[in-house]
């Protein structure tokens, strides 16, 4: 009888290593330094002007690739996404980014920006910045270091 049930213990213990094994060897989720910056789009156009969102998800992309851990890949591949809307009237712009999940569309992070057209620089250097802080990264003190 008392080996029966060291018998028994034993087989549960090994079940629950053999389940442990397995919980251990289950493959990471996806790297969600991952990134694209997909154009932004344009909810207001001046005539004779290019888009802004356009152009400036553009130069986002440059900023977001001298923050360290993150990795701009092409859209396909990436893992999450920044996606955004520009607003403009005159000089002054109205900026809605926001950070999702590609997989699902889930969005992680989101702020909205209001500044002049000659600040877009610095902030894509602050977008970059609070990217990476919303996927747990350590940014530099500036993105253009």
């Amino acid at each position: 009888m008392a080996i029966a049930l060291i018998a028994s213990f034993v087989l549960a213990a090994m079940a629950m290593f053999a389940v442990g094994a397995r919980l251990v060897t289950r493959s990471p989720g996806p790297d969600v330094s991952a990134i694209a910056v997909v154009p932004f789009s344009d909810l207001t156009q001046i005539a004779g002007n290019p888009p802004f969102g356009a152009l400036f998800a553009s130069q986002l992309g440059e900023a977001m690739s001298e923050v360290p851990g993150l990795h701009l890949v092409e859209q396909p591949r990436a893992a999450t996404l920044i996606e955004g809307s520009a607003q403009t009237s005159g000089d002054r712009v109205r900026l809605s980014v926001w950070l999702v999940r590609a997989s699902d569309r889930r969005a992680l992070w989101s702020q909205v920006y209001e500044f002049t057209a000659k600040d877009a620089a610095g902030v894509q250097d602050e977008i970059a910045r609070s990217v990476a802080k919303a996927l747990h990264l350590q940014p530099s003190s500036s993105a253009h270091e």
